[in-house]
C-alpha cells in the first residue's frame, strides 16, 4: 500500500508542472550595425542571432486570464572592423549567447555575452631589421588581441502588418580587450541599425510550456 501511494504521490508531482511538449518554428536574425566606440572610433558589425531553446511559461492570475511570458536562448556570431582616426583599424570576430525577452510581436530585447578576437593594423609605415642589417617594411603590421564583452539590445518592428520582419535594431555594449601593454583595455560602444527576421530559414525544434 505505501508504494502506490508514493508511486501515486510522484506521478502527481510529475503531472503539477502541466508541461505540454510541442514543436515551433523560430526565425533566424540578421542585422547590420554602424558603431561607434567612445571616445572617438567609428565603424560597422554584421551579425546573425540563432535561437536554439525557447522557454515559455503561463500563469493565471486573480481575474483567471492567462498571460505568457516568452524567451529564446541564443547562440551569435559577428564580424566587423571600426577605425580610430590617426591611430589603427581593427578587424573584429566574436561568437557568443544570450537569451531574447519577446514582449510583442513587435518588440524584442537581448542580453548577450561574447567572446572573440580583434585584429588591429597600426597607421603609417612599420620597419623592421633584418639580422643581415637591412630594413624591411612591414605591410599592415598590428596587434591581436581577445575581447570579452556584454550587450544589450532593444528591438522594434518597422511593419504596421502583422509580418514583422523588419526591425530596428539599438545596441549599447561593454567589453574588454586583452592584453593591453600587459593590462586590460576597456571600450564602451553604442550600435545602432536593422534586423531581418528569416521566416523561411527557421530552426524547427520542440519546447516546452509551463504553468
Amino acid at each position: 500500500m505505501k508504494t502506490v501511494l508514493l508511486s501515486a504521490w510522484l506521478l502527481f508531482s510529475v503531472m503539477a508542472p502541466a508541461q505540454d511538449s510541442l514543436h515551433i518554428y523560430r526565425p533566424a536574425f540578421l542585422y547590420v550595425l554602424t558603431t561607434y566606440d567612445f571616445p572617438r572610433s567609428y565603424g560597422f558589425m554584421i551579425g546573425t542571432c540563432l535561437p536554439f531553446h525557447p522557454i515559455i511559461k503561463e500563469k493565471k492570475y486573480k481575474d483567471l486570464k492567462p498571460r505568457s511570458s516568452e524567451k529564446d536562448e541564443f547562440i551569435s556570431a559577428e564580424s566587423g572592423g571600426y577605425r580610430c582616426p590617426f591611430a589603427y583599424s581593427s578587424i573584429v570576430v566574436n561568437a557568443g549567447i544570450g537569451i531574447r525577452y519577446v514582449k510583442s510581436a513587435k518588440h524584442f530585447t537581448e542580453l548577450s555575452l561574447n567572446q572573440g578576437i580583434v585584429r588591429t593594423m597600426y597607421d603609417g609605415k612599420v620597419y623592421e631589421l633584418n639580422p643581415d642589417g637591412s630594413i624591411k617594411e612591414r605591410i599592415l603590421f598590428g596587434r591581436t588581441y581577445f575581447t570579452t564583452g556584454f550587450s544589450y539590445s532593444q528591438n522594434w518592428s518597422l511593419n504596421n502588418r502583422s509580418s514583422n520582419l523588419w526591425f530596428i535594431r539599438l545596441k549599447p555594449a561593454a567589453w574588454i580587450q586583452y592584453p593591453y601593454n600587459s593590462f586590460l583595455k576597456p571600450h564602451i560602444s553604442l550600435q545602432a541599425g536593422v534586423g531581418y527576421l528569416l521566416k523561411k530559414h527557421s530552426s524547427f525544434y520542440p519546447y516546452k510550456t509551463q504553468a
